[in-house]
């Protein structure tokens, strides 16, 4: 993996537009198409050029920086930068020619979590940042609840990348899509199974007992951005006690992030990957 920032293990993307990152990129997509799921035609050149430009910037320093880093047979390196998701047909284009990053090809890890803990987040800059932007494409007034434009946003983005990788999957041979739950990540009976599914993704060298070790080991915070003290289990599903009281406030939420709730399979609540050990 290739890491600006230490605490929450993002890369934010210094390198384009000047220092200002992942938002200007994404404010003018969503300024031009306002959704995830687009095609890069929708964009005028102007702004196909530019991000491609800036992409490409982003791509001579990580290359550089994953150099001395561990392998994996599959990709050269890796980078968690959430926001970026509403960039993957950008990326599509750059990575997945010949003309760009060297060789063909690239692999997006799409971690999703529970939607009605998401509007609880700390975090509210992509409301913040993104919010104006996303709402006039939907048509949406300005007078929600910050938890239900929170909501709003994961709904819509998450969702739309979903479909947009599913199809780009089937007819590009240069892409592939992992989708994981990050629920299923804390849970003690599915951690196994999605620690292995990850590490067969990218081709991880590691055996299955290392594997195990990964699995085994303690928790963090798994890039808080609030650092609320809480342990990690107790961060998910909070959403619970936050609506306790409040049937109106649960029902807005499962009514605005329906389809996202749906389509990962919060509500209703069905099984996303198979329980499994490993046997060292």
């Amino acid at each position: 993996m290739v890491i600006d920032d230490t605490g929450t293990n993002d890369v934010h993307g210094p390198e384009m537009y000047s220092g200002e990152g992942w938002p200007e990129p994404v404010k003018m997509i969503l300024q031009e198409v306002g959704i995830g799921d687009y095609a890069i035609d929708q964009l005028s050149s102007g702004t196909r050029d530019s991000i491609l430009g800036e992409i490409d910037k982003m791509e001579r320093v990580h290359s550089r920086k994953a150099k001395n880093k561990p392998k994996t047979k599959k990709i050269l390196y890796g980078i968690k930068a959430p926001v970026s998701m509403l960039m993957l047909p950008m990326f599509n284009e750059y990575w997945s020619s010949s003309g760009g990053g060297g060789q063909p090809g690239w692999k997006f890890i799409h971690v999703v979590r529970d939607g009605r803990d998401i509007a609880f987040s700390g975090n509210i800059s992509p409301v913040r940042k993104f919010y104006e932007f996303s709402a006039k494409t939907a048509g949406r007034g300005g007078g929600s609840s910050t938890e239900v434009k929170q909501m709003q946003l994961w709904n819509d983005w998450n969702a739309d990348v979903s479909v947009w990788c599913k199809r780009e999957a089937e007819r590009n041979p240069n892409f592939e899509v992992l989708t994981i739950r990050l629920e299923d990540f804390v849970a003690p009976e599915t951690r196994y199974s999605v620690v292995k599914e990850v590490a067969d993704f990218v081709g991880s060298p590691v055996g299955e007992c290392e594997l195990c070790k990964v699995a085994e080991k303690g928790q963090r915070d798994l890039g808080s951005h609030s650092h609320t003290g809480l342990g990690v289990k107790a961060r998910y599903g909070k959403w619970r006690k936050k609506v306790e009281g409040k049937p109106g406030m649960k029902e807005e939420l499962e009514k605005e992030g329906d389809r996202g709730l749906s389509m990962f399979g919060y509500e209703p609540w069905f099984d996303f990957v198979e329980s499994s050990k490993c046997s060292c």
